[in-house]
């Protein structure tokens, strides 16, 4: 890997997770005080100069760098795990968690090997408690070499912060695509991804995120590009059966599941 040039020769201290200073930095680059503020991002235009897939990239391999992950790339076996996560506590009321669990369940009696939930991927790879926090929501593998990231929301942030997470899994996967662990997982070997916020189309509604959208698929695709595989972005809306209490058996779940739509779509049903 070359040098990073946003790296701080000077700083002794190592980052304590590999997205630090991430929100930051797109906060500074969009001029707002937090991608989670609603008011901030109902209408964001990030600026023609700047590719905030690529900020966020080069500030994720700056932490990489610094905090010597590759070094630290055998440490567990966990990341980029294929699993699925079906059980849930009973004191976690969280909508999100409690849809991906359906989800997960019914993909594990109809099709166990192309989906997977809960996918860590930053285990053991920077030291101290924050440091491998982040996990993929949901995983799909789309066909030979080709895999969905896909950040589930119902109510929770923004579709902004919601982007940004999915973008900082993404650009983890290329790293560690280009220094993989020994025992190295079949998602690593893809070189097709697509990056996806899915959510409810009421969690879009009083958005503008056609200039968003289409900037972020840009930098995704030009990142991608840059790193020799395909990579795009988009936000997609839930199918309305998804929604609320789901009592759909597995068939149908998985069926509603993939007719996801286009945001821009959904709004204006």
């Amino acid at each position: 890997m070359q040098k990073n040039p946003d790296i701080d020769r000077t700083a002794l201290v190592a980052p304590r997770s590999l997205i630090e200073r991430v929100e930051e930095r797109v906060c500074s680059a969009l001029r707002i005080a937090s991608t989670r503020h609603i008011s901030a991002t109902r209408d964001l235009r990030p600026p023609p100069e700047q590719d905030l897939v690529d900020l966020i990239f080069r500030t994720v391999a700056c932490n990489y760098e610094q905090g010597d992950a590759a070094a630290n790339r055998n440490r567990s076996q966990q990341n980029w795990r294929w699993q699925l996560q079906t059980q849930i506590s009973g004191n976690n009321r969280s909508r999100e968690v409690v849809l991906e669990r359906k989800i997960a369940a019914a993909c594990q009696h109809a099709c166990p090997k192309d989906w997977a939930n809960q996918v860590p991927v930053a285990s053991g790879l920077i030291a101290g408690p924050a440091g491998g926090r982040g996990a993929i929501d949901l995983a799909h593998r789309c066909g030979e070499r080709r895999f969905e990231l896909i950040e589930l929301k119902i109510a929770s942030d923004t579709p902004l912060h919601a982007a940004v997470e999915i973008i900082e899994y993404g650009c983890i996967w290329l790293l560690a695509r280009a220094n993989p662990p020994s025992l190295k997982p079949e998602i690593l070997d893809a070189d097709h991804v697509d990056l996806r916020v899915l959510a409810p189309v009421d969690y879009y509604r009083g958005y503008n995120l056609t200039e968003l959208e289409a900037a972020l698929n840009r930098g995704c695709r030009a990142l991608g590009q840059a790193q020799g595989v395909t990579m795009t972005f988009a936000f997609h809306a839930l199918d309305e059966r998804l929604v609320g209490s789901v009592t759909l058996g597995d068939e149908a779940l998985l069926a509603a599941l993939d007719n996801r739509i286009s945001w821009m779509v959904g709004r204006s049903q």
